[in-house]
């Protein structure tokens, strides 16, 4: 079932509020290691990013599989012949979302003597965060987000007027 006019509007807008929604995610996932010293085997957090990927590589299913579970909880003739039979969705799985995270940046080394996870030149490897740019990324997905929840109300309004005619 290929979806078009209003139905391709929401499928975009899901879309962005799963890739925003993600996002912000990452970004408090970031935020809250930014100090985090080193494992015990020396690994130190690496930041975190969200990449979306284009829309043909995002799997279809995801607001189908939703969408077609949505009609037939309301009615079940309303679709008939569909294909559609996972009830856990994509999203439970992860699979065929339209973002990916992928690990950037590297550590970095601040000078601390005194401090007992120094080496031996007196370093702490530590991850190579800025909280700024944290928090501008956040503020910038949070209006991201809005704006695609503004878009479904538009969206909302432009179908029950429809339904109105």
């Amino acid at each position: 079932m290929k979806t078009g006019g209003i139905f391709s509007s929401l499928k975009t807008t899901y879309r962005g509020l799963s890739s925003q929604m993600k996002r912000l995610e990452v970004i408090s996932e970031n935020v809250a290691n930014a100090k985090k010293l080193p494992d015990g085997s020396g690994k130190v957090y690496r930041r975190k990013e969200v990449v979306d990927k284009p829309a043909g590589m995002a799997s279809e299913g995801n607001f189908r599989t939703q969408f077609v579970l949505q009609m037939r909880r309301l009615k079940e003739h309303h679709l008939p012949g569909s294909s559609v039979r996972n009830t856990t969705g994509d999203s439970l799985t992860g699979k065929g979302q339209p973002y990916e995270v992928k690990e950037v940046g590297g550590e970095k080394l601040v000078y601390d003597p005194d401090h007992p996870e120094a080496d031996e030149n007196g370093y702490i490897h530590m991850p190579d965060i800025n909280i700024i740019e944290e928090m501008v990324d956040m503020v910038s997905a949070s209006r991201a987000y809005e704006a695609n929840v503004s878009v479904i109300n538009a969206v909302k309004q432009v179908a029950k007027k429809t339904l109105e005619i």
